[in-house]
């Protein structure tokens, strides 16, 4: 006897040998209807087993040791922690279920020892005001801010994927198809963002998710602000090793440094590795080997290396 079906709902193939009508029946079950499918004792298969109520002097799920909210933590009335996504410097990040709209959602916190830190608030909010400017199929959409018993959160589109720097961790060097389309797709993001005058100034594979069906999502608008609105204090910020010089130099920050950043993420994308070693920046980076000399397209226009001065990353 075999089984196939999606993750929660299965049909009996042994069932078309006996009758067609039925098998016919139990996969427009399974395909457009939320009816349990009957097995032959009887149990239907996508019957959850029955959990044990919680008692009251139960103790609480053990915490990881870097999660602040269990799972099942409700938040805000309205935000339901399903799990930690990830923690860095500038965040810690949950999944969550959003209870009004039925839909899942990311949140994202100040570490616990920043939380009451007022510049970082102050910045933690200005993120949302400069994120909802962009919209582009290409960009994380942010949706809100939130303060409730104590706490400051955003809420953020759930990307059910991966970063990309994880992805180049995995696999290595992708495939030249596959890193065109990705290459192509994270230009127009970030064109998306320099078309509302906005500079993103932390462009990484780290900020770079994918979708679950492969789709580049620009996010982290943490540090994104206005070319005239980065003080002298903040152009260094962001991450050294995918900075421009000028930027690491302190003196200024433009469309051109994220454009150095996103010819540093290319080269990753397309050789596996990165073009500066950690801390080292005296030398260039080696010549990209994985894309023969003779195929070599321009990633936004695909066209060949004789044309590529036309090639354009943002207006």
């Amino acid at each position: 006897m075999a089984w196939v079906g999606s993750s929660t709902k299965f049909a009996c193939i042994s069932t078309a040998r006996r009758s067609p009508a039925r098998f016919t029946e139990h996969l427009s079950w399974k395909r457009y209807s939320s009816r349990p499918l009957p097995r032959p004792n009887g149990v239907p298969l996508n019957d959850k087993p029955e959990q044990e109520p919680t008692r009251p002097d139960q103790p609480p799920p053990a915490l990881a040791p870097d999660e602040r909210f269990p799972p099942g933590t409700l938040l805000a009335g309205r935000y339901r922690v399903v799990s930690a996504l990830g923690k860095g410097g500038m965040g810690e990040v949950y999944r969550a279920d959003d209870l009004t709209l039925g839909q899942p959602v990311a949140l994202k916190f100040l570490p616990a020892r920043l939380a009451d830190d007022a510049d970082r608030l102050s910045r933690f909010r200005n993120e949302v005001a400069v994120a909802r400017k962009v919209s582009h199929p290409h960009c994380c959409r942010v949706h809100d801010i939130v303060e409730s018993q104590g706490l400051t959160f955003l809420t953020m589109e759930y990307i059910d994927g991966e970063d990309l720097a994880s992805l180049l961790r995995r696999v290595g060097r992708l495939p030249e198809e596959k890193a065109t389309q990705l290459a192509r797709e994270l230009c127009e993001a970030l064109a998306a963002v320099h078309d509302e005058g906005l500079l993103h100034r932390d462009l990484k594979p780290a900020n770079v998710m994918l979708d679950g069906r492969g789709r580049v999502k620009l996010a982290d608008f943490g540090l994104a602000a206005a070319a005239g609105d980065v003080s002298d204090a903040e152009v260094r910020a962001g991450t050294p090793s995918y900075q421009a010089p000028e930027q690491l130099r302190g003196e200024s920050v433009s469309v051109r440094s994220d454009l150095f950043a996103l010819g540093l993420v290319l080269y990753e994308l397309y050789t596996g590795k990165r073009a500066f070693p950690v801390g080292v920046r005296d030398e260039p980076p080696s010549k990209p080997s994985c894309v023969a000399a003779g195929k070599r397209r321009c990633c936004v226009t695909g066209r060949p290396p004789a044309n590529r001065r036309r090639c354009r990353t943002s207006s």
